[in-house]
């Protein structure tokens, strides 16, 4: 993880993109004899190439500077500079890679089951825009339809078996064979919205089912409720 609390991080970030750039500056040298010095990633041997070969390629005036502040095994890096930019040692490349990991792979079996839940979810959510919810109100379609097919039989059903009917057809002031009419009506359009919300229900759980990346999971399980 890259971290805010260590100075190691930004320092080695931005001399390897210098380097990477081919710059020499002193500041950079500064930074690799620090870095060896501290023995940061057990990697002395390559911070002090880093930094001799930059040292070497200063001007006269900020060589010296440097140099004065150097021992002897340090001065050799910069009597003997290498000639091409060390290769990163992979513990230093190790320690940066870790500051940008790969993210973990997604569980797809838990994307999916929240994604056919979020369905089901969607879905009743969309045929509220048409229907009251609830299990008590679900009865009470079920048996206001069984009513209004009764009201209209022939012969048709006594008022006593019909009490639903009777009370909305007062209600409304209309006759029991013109409110049983109305109520077949509306569940006869209902059926053909409540297929078309099922067939995109069950399409978009079978797709779900068959993805095989988080992508597709997410892709499958955006329905667009209102062409249903």
């Amino acid at each position: 993880m890259y971290r805010i609390d260590s100075m190691y991080n930004p320092m080695i970030e931005a001399l390897q993109k210098a380097v990477a750039s081919n710059q020499t500056e002193r500041w950079m040298a500064s930074v690799a004899w620090w870095l060896g010095r501290q023995q940061i990633c057990n990697a002395q041997d390559y911070w002090f190439k880093v930094a001799g070969k930059i040292t070497a390629s200063l001007p006269a005036v900020q060589r010296a500077a440097l140099e004065s502040q150097l021992g002897k095994a340090e001065d050799a890096y910069v009597d003997n500079p290498v000639a091409e930019w060390p290769e990163v040692p992979s513990d230093v490349a190790n320690y940066i890679a870790a500051w940008d990991p790969e993210p973990a792979e997604p569980d797809l079996c838990a994307l999916k089951a929240d994604a056919i839940a979020r369905i089901d979810r969607e879905a009743e959510r969309y045929r509220l825009n048409f229907i009251t919810g609830g299990s008590g109100q679900t009865m009470a379609y079920q048996q206001k339809l069984a009513e209004s097919r009764a009201a209209i039989a022939g012969p048709p059903a006594h008022e006593s078996e019909i009490a639903h009917i009777v009370a909305e057809a007062a209600l409304d002031g209309v006759s029991v064979a013109a409110k049983a009419a109305e109520i077949i009506a509306t569940f006869e359009q209902w059926q053909i919205v409540s297929a078309g919300i099922e067939v995109k229900r069950l399409g978009a759980k079978k797709a779900v089912a068959a993805a095989e990346t988080a992508a597709a999971v997410n892709a499958a399980a955006h329905v667009d409720w209102v062409e249903a």
